[in-house]
């Protein structure tokens, strides 16, 4: 008998010892998973606290696939959308880049470090992205009409009013900044009767697009046409002389109407066009004040905040609206209101 009970409690006593090891195990391995997790999250923030958001995301991934949760999976989201926003604006897709920063500003349950980060970007973007398509665009677009009509004078004054912008050296306008360098570079060139490539593509207007890569195919196509047929190279240098001055006969009097406050400046050193040059800008003053391109850039901008589509305005009708507001005793770009808009119209 005694040793039937000495027998029981012995095999009581290891499977009591089998129990407790197999719990103290499983516990072991819960704790390591949950370790796990917070590291990578740990790891993941601060990724993402230096902006390296490619780092985050995959950190916030690790932690994902060791535990799912919402906040892990909404971290790794929000991350993701942060890293395709750096590389779309480092290839000045500033729209698109708009779009991921919304995006990740108003992640649900997102990363709250994140969330200001994208909100603080997406409002330093989108004031690039209103300077591209509200003031250097309008610029550029002339500056490209002018120089297809052959008129390089006004090309390298719209030009010369980008450069002179006060953020245009910010690092968000570096391909601006080169395409409009390109167009003036090649416009004075012509303006002093030098022999270079027409690598100007006319039908982008936009100062933000590849221009310089369309340039180059042109560059390349115009020199291997050259090496073919040397006699049409010839021919057609002097039906492009011909052109170019027959252009700039016909185009004198648009030259006057494109003409900007920074025409006068150049006319003054320069006797024989003096008075064509006060006939033009005689219709782009205010109160006997020269109106320059970026008063009508910025003009135009408040327009457009208000509503008012003014792409097919000319930068005369712009001037004669300014001229309108101003006889209703608003005459600073702050104070148009819509109803100078309709008093004009």
């Amino acid at each position: 008998m005694k040793r039937s009970k000495i027998g029981v409690a012995i095999m009581a006593f290891f499977i009591t010892l089998f129990a407790v090891g197999c719990s103290n195990s499983s516990n072991s391995s819960s704790n390591n998973g949950s370790d796990k997790y917070t590291t990578y999250m740990s790891q993941g923030k601060d990724a993402a606290s230096s902006q390296k958001y490619e780092a985050a995301e995959e950190k916030f991934e690790d932690a994902h696939d060791v535990k799912a949760t919402s906040e892990s999976k909404a971290y790794a989201d929000q991350a993701g959308a942060m890293k395709d926003a750096q590389e779309e604006i480092r290839e000045y897709e500033f729209k698109d880049a708009l779009g991921e920063l919304d995006k990740a500003a108003n992640k649900t349950n997102g990363y709250s470090v994140m969330t200001k980060q994208a909100a603080k970007l997406y409002k330093t973007i989108n004031k690039v992205q209103d300077h591209i398509t509200h003031d250097i665009n309008p610029l550029y677009k002339q500056a490209k009409l002018s120089y297809r009509d052959g008129n390089y004078q006004a090309t390298v004054e719209s030009c010369d009013q980008i450069l002179d912008l006060s953020y245009i050296n910010g690092k968000y306008y570096k391909k601006v900044k080169k395409n409009v360098k390109h167009l003036r570079k090649v416009a004075n060139a012509k303006l002093n009767g030098e022999d270079v490539n027409d690598d100007i593509d006319t039908d982008n207007l936009d100062a933000n697009d590849d221009d310089e890569a369309t340039t180059s195919h042109k560059s390349t196509s115009s020199k291997s046409n050259s090496s073919n047929s040397s006699n049409t190279n010839t021919s057609s240098s002097s039906n492009q002389s011909n052109s170019n001055t027959a252009n700039t006969q016909n185009n004198s009097a648009a030259s006057k109407q494109s003409s900007h406050a920074t025409t006068s400046n150049s006319n003054a050193n320069n006797s024989s066009n003096t008075n064509s040059s006060s006939n033009s800008n005689s219709g782009m003053m205010i109160d006997g004040q020269t109106v320059t391109g970026r008063v009508i850039a910025q003009t135009r901008n408040q327009l457009n905040s208000l509503g008012v589509d003014t792409s097919s305005w000319s930068d005369q009708k712009v001037v004669n609206f300014m001229r309108s507001a101003a006889n209703n005793g608003h005459t600073t770009i702050d104070s148009y209101t819509k109803q100078d808009v309709e008093n004009f119209q």
